[in-house]
């Protein structure tokens, strides 16, 4: 790690930090949607496999799908653990420039939401005939980008509207699953097969 702290001070005298990589794409990252609202990523940080040095060019949101603990150098080299529990909400604003890399012998998973644009949409479609989803509960998290629910699951869904855009996070062991669901969806249950456990993520 002081290796990694001496070359980010290195370019940060340098001024080169304007002309850092996004954090994805990178190894151990792949890529599960892309759209012109969205790239959602499944992350995995091995132990030992430090990134390269970053800056987030989107506001980003998600959920840790498997635990687990990392390090993070900042630009001025200083360094904080951190330790991330499955089902935990992601939430960073765009600009955060740093190194992470993964300390558990049990790697920390994540699918990981950028969210293009500069700011929310707007957007809403609200067809007739079904009333808006509500997880019928308080949201994990609510600000002026996204609204994430868990979902609670339900012996006898109710038809409902999707009336933002959705991007619905559900885990298969510890591997990460994601579907869009565009502004005006209607149906009956979530689209995340056996699984009984998932997070909507509205974006506004």
């Amino acid at each position: 790690m002081r290796v990694i702290g001496a070359l980010i001070s290195l370019l940060v005298v340098a001024g080169q930090p304007q002309t850092l990589p996004p954090p994805f794409p990178r190894p151990n990252a792949v890529k599960m949607l892309d759209n012109d609202r969205v790239q959602v990523w499944s992350v995995v940080w091995p132990k030992g496999q430090p990134t390269p040095l970053h800056r987030h060019i989107y506001d980003i949101t998600g959920t840790y799908t498997a635990p687990g603990d990392r390090v993070i150098t900042e630009l001025d080299g200083s360094t904080r653990p951190v330790t991330n529990a499955a089902g935990g909400i992601v939430w960073q604003f765009k600009g955060l420039t740093h190194v992470e890399e993964g300390t558990s012998d049990s790697p920390l998973r994540a699918v990981m939401i950028d969210l293009k644009g500069d700011g929310p949409s707007g957007k809403t479609v609200n067809p007739a005939g079904a009333p808006a989803f509500s997880a019928g509960a308080a949201p994990l998290l609510d600000n002026a980008r996204v609204v994430v629910w868990a979902y609670p699951g339900s012996a006898a869904p109710i038809r409902h509207t999707h009336i933002r855009d959705t991007v619905v996070v559900w885990t298969d062991g510890a591997e990460g699953r994601a579907v869009f669901l565009p502004a005006g969806t209607v149906h009956v249950d979530e689209p995340i097969g056996s699984s009984a456990k998932a997070t909507l993520f509205e974006l506004k």
